[in-house]
């Protein structure tokens, strides 16, 4: 039986479980399986990640898994939010431009690992990062810990790789013959092999040494979690919070401290923003909240024990190559976004009108006015407002509807109602007293814009603009070889990367490929996760020579 009912559980019941610290001991566990078809890369270059997290052999339940690189010193370069579908990602991490040229741990865990402080969940291993401005620098003298690393096994009897050549030559075509258990899937990856690691390295895990409290639990169960932290002494329980997603699409959170100071968002099926903007009830601007990033802390000392990178003068011509075809290859092949399936944001309306059906007057107030008989317009102290009639009841509320341009949250009626409705394709009314979650409005009065870019309309000055971790969309990547026809230059460091190769009914499959102008020395690696929960691994060497 799986553990889902013991997290629902948790979730219910978060109130009493925040003033108590009860153990975790009872809870699943996480298992996190990687193949990164690259462990040796450029600054600015995307390593593709082939991701599957389970716990308790099934699909985890968490939605979201979490990538970033962690230095020697305990610094994270880079991170990435990516969504889980049954438990798999295929992702990237996208290495920043700042990163000095060092080994590094590549992390992936989920929230729930991470608010569990359980480094036994996550994967963690090396790869080594090259940034021709930003030498390595020398690290300090540590007490060496060599039992922390394990290294997979290269070669195995249920796996098995035959290239049909160990040596080509650059731009020459090529195949490999692969082994294994019939109708399986495997991830293969060729990739240039990494001359200043021998081997694949990662952590070791370690069971937990401390039991964390159930208070500090967060899985993403429905969708991607933003937490906000309030800086003030003695936190406001009742301020109504006000958080807005932009992009495409738009959709709004609401949210209230906890006695803690803390503020959660649930995004939902929303995984596609550019912007996020944080507005209060109250007439100022919300300096006082602050959203936590939603990375993991970094990793404990002991795995911060990383060993040296040593570059010799020798090694200067293969690090020019990468250094070329990192640039080429990002600009000539560079992934394109895979087109997403639209969600349903906002709120279902009990009236909607299209703008373009109707003249446009000079303004909202005049436009709603002669248009919506159930918008009211009234004027006071000199200052427009806007009332709903309340269907249900047969009367009017007394108070401003929430009023919404793009799913931003505006408070000043007046400025709203003077705004030219020229840029607004729909607006949408709802006359009835509307909840969201536990908070109470008198309708909603929606302006829809045709880009979905608030029609003009400017962002109120007590709002404050965020720049947040975008949620990763996928990609298509080109890793072929291109038509007979393209002249652009191939310096590709991966030559193959497929993360499910289905064998037939024997066990075999044949993989064709094409060498790049890069000469070296490359892995080819294939994996397989086991029905025992086991990530077998068979790995060959290929040389790319023109000797």
């Amino acid at each position: 039986m799986r553990a889902i009912p013991l997290i629902f559980f948790w979730m219910i019941t978060f109130g009493s479980f925040a003033q108590a610290d009860l153990n975790t001991s009872g809870l699943p566990k996480e298992n996190v399986y990687l193949h990164s078809a690259k462990n040796f890369a450029v600054v600015g270059e995307a390593i593709p990640l082939s991701i599957t997290i389970t716990m308790d052999q099934q699909a985890t339940v968490s939605q979201f898994a979490y990538a970033d690189l962690i230095s020697r010193h305990g610094k994270r370069y880079g991170g990435a939010v990516i969504p889980l579908e049954e438990g798999k990602a295929s992702a990237y991490l996208t290495i920043p431009q700042n990163t000095p040229s060092d080994h590094y741990l590549l992390r992936i865990y989920s929230r729930y690992a991470a608010s569990l402080k359980d480094e036994a969940q996550y994967h963690q291993e090396l790869i080594t990062v090259v940034n021709p401005n930003i030498p390595p620098s020398q690290p300090s003298p540590q007490t060496k810990n060599d039992t922390q690393w394990e290294t997979p096994s290269a070669a195995n009897e249920m796996m098995t790789i035959a290239p049909n050549d160990p040596q080509i030559g650059p731009g020459d075509p090529s195949s490999i013959n692969l082994k294994a258990s019939p109708h399986s899937k495997l991830t293969l990856s060729i990739s240039r092999k990494n001359p200043f690691l021998d081997k694949a390295k990662w952590i070791k895990p370690a069971p937990s040494q401390k039991e964390p409290s159930l208070a500090h639990l967060l899985p993403e169960l429905r969708g991607h979690l933003i937490k906000g932290t309030l800086t003030e002494a003695s936190p406001d329980t009742t301020k109504l919070y006000f958080l807005s997603a932009h992009g495409k699409q738009s959709a709004l959170y609401l949210g209230t401290a906890n006695p803690k100071g803390e503020i959660y968002f649930d995004l939902g099926a929303l995984k596609n923003y550019d912007f996020l903007l944080l507005q209060s009830d109250t007439d100022s601007v919300p300096f006082s909240l602050n959203l936590d990033l939603p990375f993991a802390p970094p990793s404990s000392a002991a795995y911060l024990d990383l060993p040296p990178l040593d570059i010799s003068v020798a090694q200067k011509g293969m690090l020019d190559d990468m250094v070329l075809g990192a640039s080429t290859t990002g600009y000539f092949r560079k992934p394109t976004q895979k087109n997403l399936q639209p969600i349903v944001t906002g709120y279902a309306p009990d009236r909607g009108y299209n703008l373009d059906d109707y003249n446009r007057f000079e303004d909202l107030a005049t436009t709603l006015k002669e248009y919506i008989p159930t918008v009211l317009v009234r004027k006071k102290a000199g200052k427009y407002h806007f009332k709903l009639t309340n269907v249900p009841e047969n009367s009017v509320f007394e108070g401003n509807p929430l009023m919404l341009v793009d799913g931003m949250p505006v408070f000043e009626s007046d400025q709203l109602a003077h705004f030219s409705p020229d840029k607004f394709k729909r607006a949408e009314i709802i006359n009835r007293q509307f909840y969201i979650l536990s908070h109470a409005f008198d309708g909603i009065l929606s302006l829809i814009s045709y880009d979905n870019d608030f029609g003009g309309y400017p962002i109120p000055d007590r709002a404050l603009y965020l720049e947040y971790p975008p949620i990763q969309q996928p990609v298509n990547w080109k890793f072929d070889a291109g038509k007979q026809n393209d002249h652009s230059p191939d310096f590709r460091s991966i030559l193959l990367w497929q993360e499910e190769v289905q064998l037939d009914e024997n066990g075999k499959a044949t993989i064709p490929f094409t060498a790049s102008q890069l000469p070296g020395t490359y892995e080819i690696k294939v994996s397989q996760i086991t029905p025992d929960g086991r990530q077998i691994w068979a790995t060959k060497e290929l040389e790319v020579s023109d000797q």
